[in-house]
């Protein structure tokens, strides 16, 4: 249970910092402008593709209810880390 709990409170800090990119509280990173960079590119090509415009991590292009992916995330698991640990501290008292 404490494992699931440490995973939950992982994806409450992630979905945290996703919100912070989207509501400009945080800067991004390279990674939300990178294409794929699976194959095998040059340098040049590495480069030319860092410097186009691609879409971002703070355009939200889909929302629910006026709300976005990142901050449904953080709610849920917000509270499946509050389940996971109330779980383990009371399985403890069995």
């Amino acid at each position: 249970m404490l494992i699931i709990a440490l995973i939950f409170f992982s994806s409450t800090i992630l979905a945290f910092y996703h919100f912070g990119i989207e509501q400009g509280f945080f800067k991004e990173s390279l990674v939300c402008n990178a294409e794929n960079f699976s194959e095998n590119l040059s340098k040049e090509k590495i480069i030319e593709q860092l410097k186009q415009n691609n879409i971002s991590c703070k355009n939200v292009s889909f929302r629910i209810m006026g709300l976005s992916l990142a901050t449904y995330n953080i709610f849920s698991s917000l509270v499946l880390l509050i389940l996971f640990i109330k779980l383990f501290i009371n399985y403890k008292k069995l």
